[in-house]
């Protein structure tokens, strides 16, 4: 049964090799670490948990480590002198996941087993954390198979969600809904690391094949070759190799001391070819000992056997490789530089950049720069000047930039006015680094702006510069280049011409794009919802309205609020389909409240609207057309839009908003207090509803002020015919405070309820009050 359910984690056969040596490659170092993890952990929480309980868990948690440890060690036995087919790993890769996955599960339980005898919040944030990082490294030791990565997470996780689902606390639900997006982060990150993998793996097949066919190429043309024996004595060789190394002809080599020859390097390796009876191959120079000359080859030295496989010698082949590498030697040279500053070109960089980050540096602590420059001023110069003034402009910015950059720094040219300098190692601390990055951009914009002078034309520059600190950890570099174009594009928009990468600006910016790919989709409206808050009177506690608020359930973000969304729904043009869904839905609801609850005392349904809304597919036509469509009371609906949004185009707002107060509808103003000429509003416009601010109400126990401002908007709105709604009404004082206030006011707030779905709203509308004794308490 249990291998059964192994086989559905199973790689194809055709990765089975190179996931599973990849799998205990990682495995050494991983297990010895969390070994040192769990011992620390056992310390930490033995004078809190029942020695019984977790005596228990651990002897099953380090036997399990010592056991996979154990059996790291027999596959690399068997690596060493086994044959490594699919079948015969088989059993390996099994092993490695069912180690792996009884690991996730043990450590995964030991959240509902330790945490209820955690009595200190430090002891179970250390338990959490133990959790949160076990997740975090199996995405190091668990790359090479995705699926065995994914069922671990899942695995290691699931306890502490479920444990988060059982508890009360105001931890909990925080906590059962930020794992599973972390959960899905560190998936997400599994699944891009094994993209990358395969992609390197695709590639060395592709290399692999390409060797093998040249292999075959290379067997079957003729070539320099000579046979050696055990005494390092030549036996035999051909014609080809006599030419190759313009041997005299007549003179005979056959028995020559190869132990004599000039490059004595040579004689080491087929000493060693001996020695582990291992072919190796050579590529370099090799000064003849023959002649003068000085040639760059390939050479293969590999072991020669009779028919009983007895070691009788070895064989050398030959490539002369010298005008290849000349050849190479010039295109590199030519195809590495920018031809018209002489600089770095891209292919350069990109090359420095993967090199930077190749290197073995987990444990060193230097940090490197990247800038990324861009001329602000360059385009007009070109295009007003011409091509020829914009590139001994460019000449003259490569210039400066070698004489600013620092021993072991290089600058490159990517195209157009865009420079890179990569500074490797320059700096130990992120606060030596901002200090280096600011001092290098000062000085480039200082000699900028002396203005470059050009046939008589003085050119002002400037350089917005992106910098990136570079860690040992950044190992993409196609990520690194994005931060720097990022940072660049932010440095665009700040007035000291540069700025550092901020990831927080990074991931609003992506997921604001992703936000508006998804609204622009069809199915965006099978996700809003919406969900209704009371409004209730002060009088009676009976609910007189209720406001539609608007969710979208995203699909990986989860439940969103208006206010991120809806302001990129505005700028890309589809807040015209959401605003039409939501006016179909409310009188919807309002049609199935009349009918279901014909005696409620409710007087009106109402939801907010961005006052651009106005302006699409003629609104006020919809409008109507929706109200008669579903039969509903004109006057039962209720818009509700802010003082902000009227500023602009506020008389064509006011024609609308007119308009469609002629079809019986009624208007609220909304966050009333908070927005620009509120009076001046309340007597232009045709309202009918004044919601005041909930910032109003926060202070309403402490500041006089605001009892003062409070009762005074009160007594404006009734004289000019107003109802007036309080927003924010979280206590009984102030719902006492502002029964005091105004009797005949309408309150909403979390006192009464929390905004609930549709059903859970029609069961409030069926309970007579939903004030009780709010405003005559009890004496203690």
């Amino acid at each position: 049964m249990f291998r059964k359910l192994l086989d559905r984690f199973r790689e194809p056969p055709a990765l089975l090799s190179f996931v599973t040596e990849q799998l205990y490659l990682y495995a050494r170092q991983s297990l010895r670490f969390l070994l040192l993890v769990v011992l620390l952990v056992i310390l930490i929480l033995s004078s809190h948990v029942p020695s019984g309980l977790l005596w228990s868990w651990s002897v099953l948690i380090i036997g399990l480590i010592f056991r996979r440890l154990y059996v790291l060690y027999r596959f690399e036995e068997w690596r060493r002198s086994g044959d490594k087919t699919s079948e015969s790993l088989l059993p390996w890769y099994r092993r490695f996941q069912a180690g792996a996955l009884l690991t996730a599960l043990l450590i995964g339980i030991s959240v509902p087993l330790f945490m209820p005898y955690l009595p200190h919040p430090h002891l179970r944030f250390l338990l959490l954390f133990f959790i949160i990082g076990v997740s975090s490294g199996a995405l190091t030791a668990l790359f090479p198979s995705l699926l065995l990565s994914e069922a671990y997470i899942l695995l290691l996780n699931l306890p502490l969600f479920f444990f988060f689902l059982t508890r009360d606390a105001p931890y909990a639900l925080t906590g059962a809904l930020v794992l599973p997006l972390y959960v899905i982060v560190l998936l997400t990150i599994a699944q891009t690391i094994r993209n990358f993998m395969m992609r390197v793996w695709q590639q060395s097949k592709t290399l692999e094949a390409r060797e093998g066919e040249l292999k075959a190429l290379f067997e079957q043309t003729p070539i320099p070759i000579f046979y050696f024996d055990t005494d390092l004595k030549i036996r035999k060789y051909n014609q080809a190799f006599h030419r190759f190394f313009r041997i005299p002809q007549g003179q005979q080599i056959k028995g020559f001391d190869l132990r004599q020859l000039r490059f004595q390097k040579a004689v080491t390796m087929m000493r060693q070819v001996l020695e582990t009876r291992r072919p190796l191959t050579y590529e370099g120079i090799y000064l003849s000992t023959f002649s003068s000359m000085e040639l760059w080859i390939h050479a293969t030295i590999a072991p020669l056997y009779d028919e009983e496989e007895r070691l009788i010698g070895g064989m050398i082949s030959f490539q002369d490789k010298t005008l290849e590498k000349q050849s190479i030697e010039r295109l590199e040279s030519l195809a590495s530089r920018d031809i018209l500053t002489g600089l770095g070109n891209r292919r350069s960089f990109y090359l420095a950049l993967e090199s930077l980050t190749a290197r073995e540096r987990s444990m060193s602590e230097e940090l490197s720069l990247l800038f990324f420059i861009d001329l602000d001023q360059f385009k007009p110069i070109n295009d007003t000047l011409g091509h020829q003034i914009g590139d001994r402009v460019l000449s003259r910015v490569a210039r400066i930039l070698r004489r600013l950059t620092p021993s072991g720094a290089s600058v490159f040219r990517l195209g157009g006015d865009e420079f890179i300098v990569l500074c490797p190692t320059c700096c130990r601390r992120h606060d030596e680094a901002r200090r280096l990055g600011e001092r290098f951009v000062n000085n480039l914009n200082r000699l900028l702006q002396r203005r470059v002078v050009i046939d008589g034309y003085q050119l002002p520059l400037r350089g917005s510069v992106g910098i990136v600190v570079i860690s040992a950890a950044m190992r993409d570099p196609d990520e690194i280049v994005r931060r720097a174009d990022v940072s660049m594009y932010q440095a665009k928009g700040s007035r000291q011409g540069f700025a550092f990468y901020d990831p927080e600006l990074d991931h609003t910016r992506q997921q604001s794009f992703h936000l508006r790919q998804a609204l622009n989709r069809d199915e965006i409206v099978s996700q809003l919802q919406l969900i209704y808050q009371p409004i209730v009177s002060v009088k009676d506690g009976t609910i007189r309205g209720a406001e539609a608020l608007l969710r979208w359930h995203h699909p990986t973000l989860g439940e969103l609020p208006p206010d991120a969304f809806i302001p990129l729904a505005v700028e890309s043009g589809e807040i015209g389909r959401i605003g039409r869904w939501v006016t179909e839905e409310v009188c919807r609801t309002l049609q199935e409240l009349r009918q279901r609850f014909p005696r409620s005392p409710l007087e009106y349904l109402s939801f907010n609207l961005d006052s651009r809304e106005l302006n699409y597919e003629d609104f006020p036509r919809f409008l109507e057309r929706t109200v008669r469509e579903y039969g509903i009371h004109p006057p039962d609906l209720v818009l509700e839009i802010t003082e902000n949004s009227l500023i602009d185009n506020f008389t064509r707002i006011q024609e609308l908003i007119d308009r469609i107060h002629t079809l019986g509808i009624r208007w609220a103003i909304d966050d009333f207090g908070v927005g620009y000429s509120s009076l001046s509003y309340l007597e232009r416009l045709s309202f009918d509803i004044l919601k005041i601010d909930r910032s109003f109400i926060r202070t309403l126990e402490e500041e006089k002020s605001t009892v003062f401002l409070v009762e005074h908007i009160m007594e404006i709105a009734r004289h000019m015919g107003y109802q007036v709604v309080v927003e924010g009404v979280e206590t009984p004082s102030q719902f006492r405070r502002l029964a005091a206030l105004g009797p005949e006011s309408y309150c909403q707030g979390f006192l009464f309820s929390r905004p609930v779905e549709k059903e859970s709203f029609f069961q409030l509308l069926s309970q007579e009050t939903l004030t009780g004794s709010l405003k005559h308490p009890k004496d203690p």
